[in-house]
């Protein structure tokens, strides 16, 4: 019997939970850098917490295919597929802002079936799956209902690549004027959870992974938002666009 979407709803949750609980003991630890890089930094944690939750998640679903930030092979054909990053948001992590999430996602044929969020300093847990809405900590989410420009709050996200930088400084300085206030977060998951919670109007990123945004967007389109989702630079990335569907947005 094929596991319904409501069980692997529950595994995603209960594992990001768990996975966030890990990254709470490792709160006024020193951190062991792996890697790092003028706009970014990578984490032995990242990889720890990555393989927690790939053997949490692989004891229940054997046959289930495994992609995360930290390395994992895609699905084969017919095969269900769990997207992860296991830190969305890790460079705030390593600097002491506590703004970032465990990120999971279900997909099969690339169309993602479950979605799970959790932002282990609110202790919020964003969830949902496909045709069952989308919810923060058991609450009903909706996206925002403001239609004017000059009311909303857009969420930017500044990529690695000196290209996508560029695109992106290009829509700051385009919509600075125009909105109630811009905001760079730093945590692509985060920011999408916050669209479908109706706490941003939007979101836009050139240049972002799969693995940071499979489950928030599914949860923007739960909660009655609209996603765009195209090629970016470099190759393998993805321009997304993720709004409540009420403000009008132009993009340069």
């Amino acid at each position: 019997m094929t596991p319904s979407l409501e069980a692997r709803r529950a595994t995603a949750e209960r594992v990001a939970q768990r996975a966030g609980a890990s990254l709470r003991a490792e709160k006024g630890k020193a951190l062991m850098v792996d890697s790092s890089e003028q706009h970014d930094v990578k984490l032995e944690l990242d990889r720890r917490i990555q393989e927690q939750i790939r053997k949490e998640i692989l004891q229940v679903y054997r046959e289930d295919g495994f992609l995360g930030e930290e390395g994992g092979e895609a699905a084969s054909a017919g095969q269900y597929e769990w997207v992860v990053d296991p830190i969305d948001g890790t460079v705030n992590l390593f600097h002491g802002i506590p703004h970032y999430a465990v990120s999971i996602a279900c997909r099969l044929e690339g169309r993602t079936l479950v979605g799970a969020i959790y932002d282990p300093n609110r202790d919020e847990l964003f969830s949902t799956h496909r045709g069952g809405g989308a919810y923060c900590n058991g609450t009903s989410m909706k996206v925002s209902t403001r239609e004017q420009l000059n009311e909303a709050i857009l969420a930017l996200g500044f990529s690695k690549g000196k290209k996508t930088i560029e695109k992106c400084l290009q829509l700051y300085h385009f919509y600075g004027d125009k909105v109630r206030k811009l905001r760079a977060m730093g945590s692509a998951a985060l920011d999408l959870a916050y669209v479908a919670s109706g706490r941003l109007d939007a979101y836009i990123e050139q240049g972002v992974s799969i693995w940071d945004v499979a489950a928030g967007a599914l949860m923007v389109e739960e909660a009655g938002g609209v996603v765009s989702m195209g090629a970016s630079e470099p190759a393998g990335k993805i321009h997304l666009v993720a709004s409540s569907g009420r403000i009008p947005l132009e993009l340069t």
